[in-house]
């Protein structure tokens, strides 16, 4: 669900020019595609792919040099969307931010965590022999956190949690997916609905 969202956000920018980060090395080109191709209203040369390995463990290799190369044109930049693989650590990404070449210019507004509201009902979260083969691609992959806890750390960033998929549980399993979750992050922290990537206003 999470590029679908990214595309229902930049088709309803309002004029702000967004630059897209996507990171699937599991799925290498398609999420980049997706977007470039559904006339999603970012220019495509706003939409950058990094595929060579989770984004949170090759932060030195692929991240900071990106986000430089965003910034030599950040006058023709609004916001900058990073989409991570599901298997990404947000804290090392946002510790990057601290980076001397990057902390005077750039703030870091939300981390949004995205929630599949399937997934969580049915308690099949993921489909671990596809986590298993994107972990087994990814030979920079420095962490062995177990799903259960790549979501609980995922969740601990957030500051606002998008749940997609929404309409295809019934409304008692959405309450009963929303109750959990709001244990796990807190009352502070907004949960929001998602139906095909739109966020109902």
């Amino acid at each position: 669900g999470k590029t679908t969202l990214i595309h229902q956000i930049a088709k309803n920018a309002n004029g702000k020019r967004l630059a897209i980060i996507v990171n699937e090395f599991g799925e290498l080109g398609m999420d980049g595609e997706i977007l470039k191709g559904n006339n999603c209203g970012c220019e495509e040369e706003n939409i950058l792919e990094l595929s060579n390995g989770c984004l949170c463990c090759t932060v030195q290799e692929e991240f900071l040099p990106t986000m430089l190369q965003l910034m030599e044109r950040k006058e023709s930049i609004d916001h900058i969307i990073i989409e991570t693989s599901g298997l990404a650590l947000p804290k090392p990404l946002i510790k990057a931010f601290n980076w001397p070449d990057l902390k005077p210019q750039i703030t870091v507004d939300a981390v949004i965590t995205v929630v599949d509201a399937v997934g969580q009902a049915t308690g099949k979260i993921c489909d671990r022999e596809k986590v298993q083969q994107q972990r087994l691609q990814d030979d920079s992959l420095d962490h062995e956190s177990s799903i259960e806890e790549l979501f609980e750390d995922q969740l601990s960033c957030a500051d606002l949690i998008v749940m997609t998929k929404s309409d295809l549980v019934s409304d008692a399993a959405y309450q009963e997916v929303q109750h959990i979750v709001q244990q796990k992050i807190g009352n502070a922290i907004k949960i929001i609905s998602a139906v095909k990537g739109n966020i109902p206003i």
